[in-house]
């Protein structure tokens, strides 16, 4: 065995470690896409390093070539899957890994026949390697595309992250770096080029690299991602504690004020009679009772909102988003007098409801006020209007602060990107998964020094209904059919 065939199979060798490891820390969607890459990954490894190490015969030879390539082809989509999951973002266009994975099941297909390879020629330093066909130019393409395209949202994504992210990715930069540059040059014994497979014997320093990002800085680990919710929603819950105690101190302030009044008045004679002294208590009863109710209304809200307001899986129901709006304000209403913001409810009433999660709606605009507020620490104006188009409700948060820089405005929907110095980098993230979640969009407008606009659309509660209505017929009728067919 050559010492470019070992460094390729020791490279293969600490991938698949690395990837058991990621998948015993945790197991959700960007573990699972980094197994697939792994998995890619190892079997191109350990049958490249066995065809290039022993002497087959030529017809053996061309076989475990073309096994090999059949992993090769899925790297680069399986590795951009990961890297856009992993730093939250999504497919580019639609249906993008649909038709990726899609051509690289077609040229896998393709691996075993002339088209992908025509046969083997002799080479200096492995005595004979792979003679290129068409489906190979194919495949070399869509590497050259998809693999820099990757490293370019990765490299964006490592100058936005902060602490222990930005340690994490630069660790893996280097890593993948290393590793794809390393491996890019087993294209070149095609075309004669050996002069640069010195580069193979740094691949084994990739597992080094992904081992020290997961063992020291927590790489894959769910605590982290759980750690970071958790201060977020304690910020948020900070923020409902000091707007709840503003709005609940008016009531009991006026229904302390009320007792003592008519008490004062009792000992001191000035009710005329008995029945106007009773007359007094019941008005006051009643103005408290009243006062007491309302207080009572704003515990509920605080309370239904920590309890239900961050569920996973949205309950799709008819939602008027002027009254959910106005029912979030008393739990923001301390923060924008705090910060001297004025708050412009321009909603229209005869606006047409939408269907959503009511607690995720109220926890969407709870978070886009509260960063608004956050964006105008010295005042200014907040206007939330709404209007209907196209079957949907777009509603628009726009306020007059400093604005967004433009290279940062990418990044805002970013996880723990944040301009803040204390700040966990989720709120909008946060914003824009429940938006999603409720089948909305999310989109955001900004100018240096003119302000920030995020505009919101969710789709009219009647026309979802009707569609959801007939996506269930359609169903049924299906069933109905099978069944008939059985």
């Amino acid at each position: 065995m050559n010492v470019y065939s070992l460094a390729v199979l020791l490279f293969a060798f600490g991938v698949l470690l690395i990837a058991i490891l990621a998948l015993v820390k945790r197991k959700d969607s960007k573990a699972i896409r980094f197994s697939l890459f792994s998995v890619s990954v190892c079997g191109w490894g350990f049958l490249y390093s066995l065809w290039t190490s022993q002497d087959f015969s030529p017809e053996n030879r061309l076989t475990l070539i073309r096994a090999s390539e059949v992993f090769a082809v899925f790297i680069p989509i399986t590795w951009l899957h990961f890297v856009l999951d992993f730093i939250g973002k999504r497919e580019p266009v639609t249906h993008f890994y649909a038709v990726n994975y899609g051509i690289a099941v077609v040229l896998a297909l393709l691996c075993p026949t002339p088209f992908f390879f025509t046969g083997i020629h002799p080479v200096p330093v492995f005595k004979y390697y792979k003679s290129p066909g068409p489906g190979f130019y194919v495949f070399l393409l869509v590497y050259l595309t998809l693999v820099p395209y990757a490293f370019i949202h990765l490299l964006r994504s490592y100058r936005a992250a902060v602490g222990q992210a930005k340690e994490q990715l630069k660790l893996l930069l280097i890593g993948w770096f290393v590793s794809f540059a390393a491996g890019t040059t087993t294209f070149l014994p095609v075309y004669n080029i050996t002069s640069h497979l010195v580069l193979l014997l740094a691949m084994p320093l990739y597992p080094v690299l992904m081992g020290i990002a997961l063992i020291r800085y927590g790489l894959f680990d769910v605590r982290q991602v759980a750690d970071a919710f958790q201060r977020d929603k304690l910020a948020a819950i900070g923020t409902l504690a000091t707007s709840i105690n503003h709005e609940i101190r008016n009531p009991l302030y006026v229904i302390k004020c009320l007792a003592e009044s008519h008490l004062e008045n009792a000992k001191e004679g000035i009710y005329g009679s008995q029945s106007e002294m009773l007359q007094r208590a019941n008005e006051v009863l009643s103005k408290s009772i009243e006062q007491t109710t309302r207080a009572m209304d704003i515990m509920k809200r605080f309370a239904l909102f920590a309890k239900e307001g961050t569920q996973q899986v949205p309950r799709p129901e008819e939602v008027d988003l002027k009254k959910t709006f106005e029912e979030i304000l008393p739990l923001v209403r301390h923060e924008l007098e705090l910060d001297k913001i004025r708050l412009i409810n321009a909603i229209p009433s005869a606006l047409e409801t939408v269907c959503a999660d009511r607690r995720q709606v109220e926890e969407i605009f709870f978070n886009l006020i509260v960063n608004a507020c956050q964006a105008m620490r010295d005042g200014g104006e907040l206007l939330v209007s709404a209007e209907q188009h196209n079957g949907n409700v777009e509603l628009q948060f726009r306020d007059d602060g400093p604005g967004i820089l433009p290279e940062d405005l990418p990044k805002i929907f970013e996880p723990f990107y944040t301009t803040k110095e204390s700040g966990t980098g989720l709120g909008l993230y946060i914003v824009k998964q429940l938006v999603e979640k409720n089948r909305g969009e999310i989109s955001v407008n900004s100018k240096v020094g003119e302000g920030t606009s995020f505009l919101l659309s969710f789709k009219v509660w009647e026309k979802e209904k009707l569609r959801r209505s007939r996506v269930l017929t359609d169903k049924r009728d299906h069933t109905a059919l099978s069944a008939q067919g059985a």
